[in-house]
């Protein structure tokens, strides 16, 4: 056998037992066992303050039976807020501490309403809540617990309309369907006239006319004060003064007005307006004030004597006249010049849940021309209708004074 040969298989015997060795030390290690295996009666210790430790149970408070759980506010809310879950937590105290009106369980306070300003982390009583925000108005804090943040409430007339003559006086109040916590629109329709711009008045003047022989009365006068010629002089007034005008005929007129100057109506609105108050505000009466008194009546001897409880008679109570509105400071103002002047007001209800404000054009005539489209008729010269024109004909008859005075045309 050549070197050669005898190399090859001792280069392939080397392999082999590399090979068998190699084998071996990893099924060794396949076979120890594993560090984080745990023997039978042994075992890692469980993480502090859980069961297991020795001082697991001195770990964890004790809920003592002298405590009673109550419930507090997480955050400070103002008067007339509605409780809700996530602002509520339970707060362990001393029961020797708690009165009988403090509240214990959440759902006993969520929906309610804070009759007063609640701060952070104070303990709820039944004092403190309401059930509904118009019981919070009518026994402790009057109608301000009803006006939202930032307005301001306005007393306004419900019976605007009922001193004009055919109006009825419950159209205003939407038939008195109006009550607390209702949101309305309010309609107020101005109605303006034309004043004279000297003057401020309204038109139309009237004027005063010296003929000339009072002229001439006046400058003889001041010559003879002792003249008496002043005062059986004329002086023609014509109110309500119109303007001159020739006729066909070249003789002068005089053309007035033959009714009063009308007005041009102008409305606006204010949206979504919360009602406050309806009627007058009176404080709340106690509960025995309100029953009846028992009224002993005797009984025939030998019988048990009867009380009897007199019958009150019920009377028709009168329908509201003012309405309490809360209104940003700039409608208050509005609405409160809208009273002073004398506008016409008018309430429509909204719904329940209709907070929607809307884009709405103060309307006018020229609205309702340009809105609706609506063309204005030709003058004719002639006419179908058999009516009298001057059945209502007004002659306007220069009037004397009684005595004269002086001055220019007015």
């Amino acid at each position: 056998m050549s070197r050669r040969t005898i190399a090859i298989l001792l280069l392939i015997l080397g392999l082999i037992v590399l090979s068998a060795v190699g084998i071996i030390l990893i099924t060794g290690q396949d076979d120890q066992p594993d560090e984080t295996t745990t023997t039978e009666g042994e075992g890692a210790p469980p993480p502090d303050g859980q069961a297991g430790t020795p001082g697991a149970e001195t770990a964890a408070t004790p809920i003592s039976e002298d405590t009673i759980g109550v419930v507090v506010s997480l955050q400070t809310v103002p008067r007339g807020h509605q409780m809700t879950e996530d602002i509520l937590a339970i707060d362990r105290r001393p029961r020797d501490t708690v009165d009988s009106n403090v509240i214990t369980n959440t759902q006993d306070v969520v929906g309610l309403f804070a009759r007063t300003d609640i701060y952070q982390g104070q303990t709820l009583t039944t004092d403190k809540l309401a059930s509904d925000i118009r019981e919070i108005s009518e026994t402790q804090y009057g109608p301000s617990a009803l006006i939202p943040p930032g307005f301001v409430a306005q007393a306004v007339p419900l019976r605007v309309l009922q001193d004009l003559e055919g109006d009825d006086p419950s159209i205003p109040s939407v038939g008195y369907g109006i009550s607390e916590g209702d949101y309305v629109d309010i309609l107020i329709l101005f109605q303006m006239y034309q004043l004279d711009e000297e003057f401020q008045t309204l038109l139309p003047n009237s004027a005063a006319f010296f003929v000339e022989e009072f002229i001439q009365s006046v400058e003889e006068s001041i010559a003879d004060p002792e003249s008496e010629e002043v005062e059986q002089a004329f002086i023609f007034t014509i109110s309500p003064f119109g303007r001159f005008e020739q006729l066909p005929t070249g003789d002068l007129a005089h053309i007035g007005p033959r009714e009063v100057q009308r007005e041009f109506v102008i409305g606006m609105v204010i949206q979504n307006a919360k009602v406050v108050q309806v009627g007058q505000y009176f404080l709340p009466e106690p509960a025995s004030a309100s029953l009846a008194t028992a009224t002993p009546t005797p009984a025939p001897e030998g019988e048990t004597a009867a009380t009897a409880i007199p019958s009150v008679p019920t009377a028709t109570p009168l329908p509201p006249d003012v309405v309490t509105i809360a209104l940003q400071p700039q409608q208050q103002l509005l609405l409160r010049y809208a009273i002073e002047v004398g506008a016409d007001i008018d309430f429509a209800l909204r719904g329940i849940n209709d907070t929607q404000l809307y884009a709405i054009e103060n309307v006018d005539l020229d609205f309702i021309l340009q809105r609706f489209n609506i063309e204005l008729p030709p003058n004719f010269g002639f006419s179908v209708d058999q009516g009298d024109p001057f059945s209502d004909a007004t002659e306007v008859t220069p009037t004397p004074p009684a005595s004269s005075g002086g001055g220019e045309d007015n």
